[in-house]
């Protein structure tokens, strides 16, 4: 299929995304308006209104709230977390909010999947950064004796959940253990956090293990590509 044989919005949106990869639109600079972009190139709403979500899909653009749109920085991820010590791993859930909208007994299977025994409450939320699109879906899994009453007392938490367990609970993390592998995301997934499905992500696990080595909190996350990245310092030393 050539160029001129594409769809109107697929036309459009090449020529909208050739702006931004031209570098004629910058990082945070206001994106046309649906109305704008009808009136310059003489298209309907509907075809405008497809070219753009084909931009947001591809990230190129972010739609803020009362903001209007603007142009999203492709050189970047939206957050990127340093990894050194304790203080840099818990750097992610001070930042980016998470918002529980289920929970519920941890069964068997999910038990079995990650390594645990006894009776543990399961959280799923979102994670995000102000207005931005959603950085990650996580699941949080904490033993049922020292997890939170309801997902509202985690919903208000401003900082780590391992923190208010600490706080609330009288526990205290010893260790902290990650790991990481890439994978797709489930079409379900993928409506969630506002991408294609089969899209690639980044899937974190962390477990948090108390001074008695038992494992009281894990959580899991899905990063679709592009929103989050891991950086690590290496220093070389001689010996």
């Amino acid at each position: 299929m050539t160029k001129d044989t594409l769809p109107r919005y697929k036309q459009l949106a090449d020529s909208l995304r050739s702006k931004i990869t031209s570098g004629e639109l910058n990082a945070g600079d206001a994106f046309p308006t649906e109305m704008e972009i009808c009136e310059t190139y003489s298209v309907s709403r509907h075809t405008a209104r497809d070219a753009l979500r084909i931009l947001s899909e591809e990230r190129l653009i972010l739609r803020r709230r009362r903001a209007g749109t603007v142009v999203a920085d492709i050189s970047a991820p939206a957050f990127a977390q340093p990894i050194g010590d304790f203080d840099s791993v818990l750097q992610y859930a001070r930042e980016a909010k998470l918002i529980i909208f289920d929970d519920g007994l941890c069964d068997e299977y999910g038990l079995e999947r990650l390594k645990l025994h006894g009776d543990y409450i399961w959280f799923q939320g979102i994670r995000a950064i102000g207005d931005e699109p959603p950085q990650a879906i996580t699941n949080v899994v904490i033993r049922a004796d020292v997890a939170p009453p309801d997902r509202n007392t985690i919903n208000q938490l401003s900082g780590p959940i391992s923190e208010w367990i600490e706080q609330s609970k009288g526990l205290s993390v010893q260790n902290v253990s990650q790991t990481m592998e890439a994978v797709a995301l489930t079409t379900e997934q993928a409506k969630l956090l506002e991408v294609k499905p089969q899209s690639p992500a980044l899937r974190t696990i962390r477990r948090y293990s108390d001074t008695k080595k038992e494992t009281f909190l894990v959580s899991e996350s899905l990063h679709p590509a592009g929103r989050f990245a891991y950086e690590i310092n290496l220093n070389r030393t001689n010996g």
